[in-house]
């Protein structure tokens, strides 16, 4: 039987994965356009410090933080030390969860916990290689976690372009590198 991946394991990868990308972006590039359209990369770099309030916060069942809301200064501590906090935050909190089977609610409806934080993990594997595109960094993605998103977007992809959360699958060849498939069913151009 196959052994099912630890999702704390996996969430703290992606956040040490991100974390010299996101400490590495200078204050002159924080209005630079990034992947997200939408969004700068300073805007990029709220949305990834919010995304681990909202975590915690779907979690607890009592989430009020915006991760759309994205304007506004970087934290006084800085990007990457809100960032690491902000992840430590839940990885403490996944921690101290007995059954990580437990279903709870969240935006996508209700779901189990392990399910849900497969979500923003993907997120920050995603959210790193944009960061890394609109400062002009190295853009390599950890193969491991790059095949952990496409599982995500191969279960839920659908239902995050309903909710706006990604622009519409990009077509790539069948014989594209996994990283490659992560980044156009995440509606990149790889």
């Amino acid at each position: 039987m196959a052994q099912t991946p630890n999702v704390i394991e996996l969430y703290e990868a992606a956040v040490q994965h991100m974390l010299p990308t996101m400490e590495a972006i200078k204050a002159e590039q924080l209005a630079e356009a990034t992947p997200c359209s939408e969004w700068s990369v300073q805007a990029l770099i709220n949305h990834n410090i919010k995304t681990t309030g909202f975590v915690q916060g779907i979690i607890r069942g009592n989430n009020t933080v915006d991760t759309g809301d994205v304007g506004g200064p970087l934290p006084q501590e800085g990007a990457g030390e809100a960032f690491s906090a902000g992840a430590k935050e839940v990885v403490a909190l996944l921690h101290s969860i007995s059954d990580l089977n437990e279903v709870i609610e969240t935006p996508f409806g209700p779901m189990p916990i392990a399910n849900f934080v497969m979500f923003p993990t993907m997120d920050i594997v995603v959210h790193k290689w944009d960061l890394a595109k609109g400062t002009g960094q190295n853009l390599d993605m950890d193969a491991g976690l790059a095949e952990v998103g496409v599982s995500v977007l191969d279960m839920g992809g659908e239902l995050g372009r309903q909710f706006g959360l990604f622009a519409p699958e990009v077509n790539v060849p069948l014989s594209a590198s996994i990283h490659d498939k992560l980044l156009a069913m995440s509606g990149r151009q790889p």
